[in-house]
């Protein structure tokens, strides 16, 4: 007999902390079964990594489990999908969820898997659900798999013609330094997220720094390590939810974008909502280094010096909300995103871009997350809206569809 999916504890775990309490258990799935809809909702699987799930290959630094997930994070994002009337269950993104999924009748995926191992890894869930023919939120498979490669999304944005710090990616310690590149350097994984491999020893100074911290990227992660100029000032972020219409799409942002102000301090354009500024206040924390590393993340929110709306000019905030919508759409980014700059002090604030995040977190403390809120959406909304955005692409849902189908729903947001 095949057994269901119940009957694997590391699948459903998190369906059974995620319902309420009065509720239920949920029954088990067995082959072909469909995912009951509910009369308004879709049906929609959240696709999660787990860290206690994580595969042990070996040695491994110690932050090599910080951009997977826990089961309390995945609880809300379920619960913020319920709260708009939709059907859900979660599976781990591993080696089995093909055998799962092939299982479901499911609508729509919403895809939050970082990948436990491997150059690709956040492309990985995508390839598979590419492969089955199922929906699912957030970039496809070329897209996570440039903008998780640092120096392969910078070559995308030097093509476009878009501000980004001079670089050069080492396989190897000895490589000659590129002449173009001048001290001090800031050296980090090129395939990593969430602040890991990036410290106190991150900037170097000298040629002798530099290949002792390259020496160490490539033994300690097992990657290539890029190596770009530093740049003197201020870490901004700004964050988008939505998709750019099919003309706009296909042509460069005009310059200034030509949005809509919302009263919370974002922007509307062509099917892009694009949230407030936010930046990482250093001042606050004067006992760290100037800059975005392993340590600043892990703050707990009540110390961690983030403000939004950022102090800035309208003529900066405008230019930073235009050049994040352009990598978006160079990226091929869908649905949600995260675009990190530096803003050069040396240069009156001009911003380059360091990264997208084309699958940012979506925890409740994550910065997506802050900047929603300080806009003055709710965790709920932002969630629903992330999965909105990706349910119309596939026609699931048409431009008059809200998920917010009732009164009771649209006090939740």
């Amino acid at each position: 007999m095949t057994p269901s999916i119940k009957e694997d504890p590391a699948q459903y775990a998190f369906e059974e902390l995620a319902q309420p309490e009065n509720a239920t258990p949920t029954e088990a799935v067995s082959p072909q079964k469909k995912i009951p809809r509910t009369r308004h909702g879709l049906r929609v699987v959240v696709l999660h990594n787990l860290r206690k799930h994580a595969p042990q290959n070996g040695p491994r630094p110690a932050d090599a489990l910080a951009e997977l997930d826990s089961e309390t994070n995945v609880a809300a994002y379920a619960a913020a999908l319920r709260a708009a009337g939709h059907h859900v269950i979660g599976l781990d993104g591993n080696p089995d969820l093909f055998r799962h999924l092939k299982r479901l009748k499911v609508d729509i995926c919403f895809n939050t898997c970082e990948g436990y191992r491997g150059d690709g890894r956040e492309a990985q869930v995508p390839a598979v659900l590419e492969m089955i023919g199922i929906p699912y939120t957030g970039g496809k498979v070329t897209c996570l798999a440039n903008t998780l490669d640092k120096a392969a999304t910078k070559r995308i944005l030097v093509a476009s013609g878009l501000p980004t710090p001079r670089f050069q990616e080492f396989t190897h310690a000895g490589l000659a330094l590129s002449p173009e590149l001048r001290f001090p350097l800031f050296v980090k994984p090129n395939r990593e997220g969430t602040g890991m491999g990036i410290d106190t020893g991150s900037m170097v100074r000298s040629e002798a720094q530099l290949r002792e911290r390259v020496e160490y990227i490539l033994k300690e992660y097992g990657e290539s390590a890029l190596v770009e100029e530093y740049i003197p000032g201020r870490d901004v972020t700004c964050g988008l939810v939505g998709n750019l219409t099919a003309l706009e799409a296909g042509q460069a942002v005009p310059d200034p974008l030509p949005g809509d102000r919302t009263p919370g301090g974002g922007m509307d354009w062509n099917g892009v909502h694009v949230f407030p500024i936010s930046e990482v206040d250093y001042s606050r924390i004067p006992d760290m280094d100037p800059f975005y590393s392993r340590k600043v993340k892990e703050l707990p929110l009540a110390a961690y010096p983030y403000l939004c709306p950022a102090p800035l000019l309208t003529s900066i905030a405008s230019d930073l909300a235009r050049l994040a919508v352009e990598t978006f759409r160079v990226t091929q980014s869908l649905d949600f995103a995260r675009v990190d700059f530096r803003l050069h002090t040396g240069e009156n604030l001009k911003p380059y871009i360091l990264e997208i995040n084309s699958l940012p977190g979506l925890t409740p403390i994550s910065d997506l997350t802050l900047c929603a809120l300080a806009e003055g959406w709710s965790y709920n909304r932002l969630i629903q809206s992330v999965l909105e955005a990706g349910a119309k692409r596939y026609g699931l849902m048409n431009g008059a569809d809200s998920l917010l189908v009732n009164d009771e729903q649209k006090r939740l947001i």
